[in-house]
């Protein structure tokens, strides 16, 4: 019996590097270093299934075993693949929802400023949606992100072509989130510390 289980161990195996090095083949069908590999491993798996005198449908269930787990190798690894080039993308790429945040936090800075060009004074439901909507996502994305973000509207706007006054007022904007800043955050690594304190 051992005997037995050992042919088909090996058989497996020997497959399993024979679909492996087809797949390279495919893959690389330029490079002959890949062919030749193929086909020495091929005979080598056919050399052993000789020796097993296994019946057809007993090498068939074999292979067909060795199929699905080397498919089911190829599919985790694709979709893992995926899944990472998902992940990098969406740190690359500024979130709509962050977008978003940007722009109606760049359209208050800017009305605080009377920078907006020449429209009709927002309705009161609008501004009031567009708070709401800056207050939920400070709620679910936290004051690291909001502060970054906030940042860089305010970076942007300064290379506007600003007033002198435009200039103060900014600059006040900035300072005041700066203390925001430190009163948020301050806060945070206070209970952080008072936190590692009780441990």
């Amino acid at each position: 019996m051992p005997e037995t289980h050992d042919f088909e161990t090996e058989l497996a195996n020997k497959y399993a590097d024979f679909l492996s090095a087809k797949e390279k083949e495919i893959l690389n069908p330029d490079n002959a270093g890949y062919k030749w590999k193929r086909q020495k491993l091929e005979s080598l798996y056919q050399d052993t299934v000789l020796k097993s005198k296994y019946p057809k449908e007993k090498l068939q269930t074999i292979e067909d075993d060795v199929q699905k787990e080397h498919d089911d190798r190829v599919n985790q690894s694709e979709q893992f693949k995926q899944a990472y080039k998902q992940n990098v993308l969406e740190k690359l790429q500024p979130t709509r929802e962050e977008t978003h945040y940007k722009d109606a936090y760049k359209r208050q800075v800017l009305d605080s400023l009377d920078k907006q060009p020449d429209e009709k004074e927002e309705p009161t439901e609008d501004v009031q949606k567009r708070n709401q909507e800056m207050k939920d996502f400070e709620a679910k994305h936290g004051y690291e992100k909001v502060y970054e973000l906030k940042r860089e509207v305010l970076d942007d706007i300064k290379d506007m072509d600003l007033t002198p006054v435009q200039k103060e007022k900014l600059s006040q904007i900035e300072k005041d989130l700066e203390k925001e800043k430190a009163m948020k955050l301050g806060k945070k690594q206070n209970k952080t510390h008072e936190q590692e304190m009780d441990m």
